[in-house]
């Protein structure tokens, strides 16, 4: 994948066209790189600006949607189309409509289903204006599912389920065919009707990628009133490439023979999901069989990472903590002998957290370490890295009054042979434990300590400069005007 980093040659020259609002400068430096890079996101996004400058809505409204749909987590989408609302019809400009052509590629639709009557038509009327076909998987279902999907035009196969997620996802192959591309959905997510014609989209511009482009969809999970998107979810891949499903459960995609070089993208292919709130009924039963499947994955295959990987995770969330930490090590070791295992920085932020967990803070901040050496754009790594040295600085604090006062406790009864500097109960130990109390926010009882220490020094710098921002700070509170945080205090527990 060509990626226009800030200082590519073109990108320092629209960049600088756009700040000086030469809006034709900026088109020609941009056009003849998209002509070469049709995948760039940033270019159509310059692209749009230059055009939305020149008022030709239309097309800048057509530049902007192919630059979020390339780059999903865009932050300035929403912005940018409320803008332009009214204008999403508006005609498009010959040469940017030429340039927004794709080859037109075959994209099937795929559905994996068991028991889903009340949810598969919507799945699939959702899912058919951006696919040729729909071809649903179906379990052993008992309901009313295989019957409903026939009636909405799919493709139904019906497959005995073996314990085996990855088998039953495969019994699609023969069917889905070996030329285009697939676009995988559960049947508790429906497409978005504003990205219907992504889809063909994304297979008309990675269709000839080599190697493979596996792409990623946006799942829009729905959590009460809360929506949270996820962008992790490889559901789309070219057919005819050697690609299929593997693993029991948490299937992947990968090649059939063996690792092999794949790229990974994402597409603004946004899906409504509400299966998470259905999950949190049959939650427990859920990771008991996930648990109990993955088990037997790692059995089959004892070197796939991505087995030990989902082990530890599932294990990490049903609360066996000292099992999922086992199996996340046994994780990262095989991926380092598989390039191609896409997760190891997830892999690495549960173990951190279950390190936490069980207090092992030492391990921890290894761990954070590989992670922010292996991947230091990902936040994870850099969040357990400060998590972890913030609960060592807090235990070593701790330490720190605990001995401070230890000091202060033994010296009035110590008789031993070497003395020591009556300083040190009386003025130093008390200064040090002030000083990890106000590190620890613990303001009123440093003020004390601090104030006893000046009662012993009055003309110790240190100590009034330390009860000077004391109270400049304690005043600045008090002029501050209080005002509750929208859901109000709540009380500790």
């Amino acid at each position: 994948m060509s990626v226009a980093t800030s200082d590519s040659p073109w990108r320092v020259l629209a960049e600088t066209a756009l700040r000086a609002k030469h809006w034709q400068d900026a088109i020609d430096v941009i056009r003849p790189q998209l002509e070469k890079v049709p995948t760039d996101a940033q270019a159509w996004v310059f692209l749009g600006e230059a055009l939305e400058h020149i008022d030709d809505y239309g097309s800048a409204w057509a530049c902007y949607d192919r630059g979020w749909i390339l780059d999903p987590p865009a932050a300035w989408a929403p912005r940018v189309f409320e803008r332009l609302r009214g204008h999403e019809d508006d005609p498009i400009t010959p040469w940017v409509s030429q340039l927004l052509e794709v080859p037109h590629v075959r994209v099937m639709g795929a559905i994996l289903v068991k028991n889903e009557a009340s949810q598969i038509q919507r799945c699939i009327d959702a899912l058919k204006p951006a696919v040729d076909e729909v071809v649903v998987v179906d379990t052993g279902s008992t309901d009313d599912t295989v019957a409903i999907a026939r009636g909405a035009g799919a493709t139904v196969i019906e497959v005995e389920w073996q314990n085996d997620f990855g088998a039953a996802r495969r019994a699609a192959d023969q069917v889905l065919g070996d030329t285009g591309w697939v676009l995988w959905v559960d049947a508790d997510e429906f497409l978005n009707v504003e990205d219907v014609h992504v889809p063909r989209i994304v297979a008309g511009l990675y269709d000839k990628w080599d190697p493979p482009m596996l792409l990623r969809f946006v799942q829009v999970n729905h959590l009460g009133e809360r929506i949270e998107p996820n962008y992790d979810t490889t559901r789309m891949y070219p057919l005819g490439r050697g690609l299929s499903w593997l693993g029991r459960i948490h299937e992947q995609i990968g090649f059939l023979n063996g690792p092999q070089p794949m790229q990974r993208g994402v597409a603004r292919i946004r899906v409504d999901h509400w299966g998470y709130e259905r999950d949190v009924m049959v939650e427990r039963d859920k990771y008991a069989r996930n648990i109990r499947l993955l088990r037997e994955w790692t059995k089959d295959e004892p070197n796939n990472a991505a087995a030990w990987g989902f082990l530890g995770r599932d294990l990490f969330i049903s609360g066996k903590v000292e099992e999922a930490v086992d199996a996340l090590y046994r994780a990262e070791a095989n991926a380092m002998n598989d390039k191609t295992y896409g997760r190891i920085v997830e892999v690495r932020a549960v173990l951190c957290e279950a390190l936490v967990r069980l207090k092992r803070l030492d391990e921890a901040r290894v761990v954070a370490e590989r992670a922010v050496a292996s991947d230091p754009q990902h936040p994870s790594g850099w969040y357990w890295q400060a998590q972890v040295a913030l609960l060592q600085a807090d235990e070593r604090i701790n330490r720190a009054v605990e001995s401070a006062r230890q000091a202060q406790a033994v010296a009035p009864t110590y008789r031993g042979l070497v003395s020591f500097s009556p300083e040190i109960p009386m003025f130093l130990a008390p200064v040090v434990e002030a000083d990890a109390l106000k590190m620890q926010g613990r303001l009123h009882e440093a003020w004390q300590k601090y104030s006893g220490a000046a009662r012993v020094k009055p003309d110790h710098a240190g100590v009034q400069q330390q009860l000077n921002r004391l109270r400049i700070e304690a005043e600045r509170i008090l002029q501050e005007p209080f005002k509750l945080p929208p859901q109000g205090i709540k009380p500790v527990k």
